[in-house]
């Protein structure tokens, strides 16, 4: 079984023109895999919320605090919309044709190809400029926080982290999003001089 169907574009380069269903079945099964994993961790997880206790006793001490606080700019906002929904069009644009429904994606992938980059170069300077841009990168500083993680999810009673403003899975989130925008950038940029279409 070949999972992976190739062709000639006019210009003689060997061009990739379908994937196997068989890999999109294999994708949602792992897919399922992964949800039902989340929600048995999450269900079984010996510490997944702080004691009443320990909340009340948070509350106590910052009473002068007000009921809603803003975790995110506007602008922080408007960054992660535009660059999730160029994802998606990247994304949809890049399967859709190889699926075998056809229509003029190219322009559509090429735009949001570059708001994409448009908005990843955005944010560098937002988060450099206007934020405090170490506080989402994960370093050294984070492994007392890990072992705390780890020992609370053992079941052993140890004080809960005091992450600040990104807890460590929103940080380890962070960087495996930059890993795969950097990479869709990157491939982008590869396939530029082959894109004649």
């Amino acid at each position: 079984m070949e999972f992976l169907s190739w062709g000639r574009n006019p210009w003689g380069q060997d061009i990739l023109t379908h994937i196997s269903w068989d890999l999109l079945w294999a994708s949602l099964i792992a897919g399922l895999m992964f949800l039902v994993a989340h929600a048995s961790y999450m269900v079984l997880s010996a510490h997944r919320k702080r004691r009443t206790a320990e909340v009340d006793a948070l509350e106590a001490t910052h009473k002068d605090l007000p009921a809603r606080i803003p975790k995110h700019s506007f602008m922080a906002r408007t960054f992660h919309w535009v660059m999730a929904a160029s994802m998606f069009t990247l994304l949809f644009t890049a399967f859709l044709p190889i699926a075998g429904i056809r229509f003029p994606w190219v322009q559509w992938h090429w735009m949001a190809g570059l708001v994409l980059t448009g908005s990843i170069i955005f944010h560098i300077f937002h988060a450099t400029f206007w934020l405090d841009f170490w506080s989402i990168w994960v370093g050294p500083k984070d492994i007392p926080e890990f072992k705390s993680e780890i020992m609370r999810e053992l079941g052993h009673d140890v004080p809960g982290p005091k992450p600040g403003k990104y807890p460590l899975g929103n940080r380890l989130y962070h960087l495996a999003i930059v890993v795969v925008g950097l990479a869709a950038i990157l491939s982008g940029l590869l396939m530029i001089p082959r894109g004649r279409t």
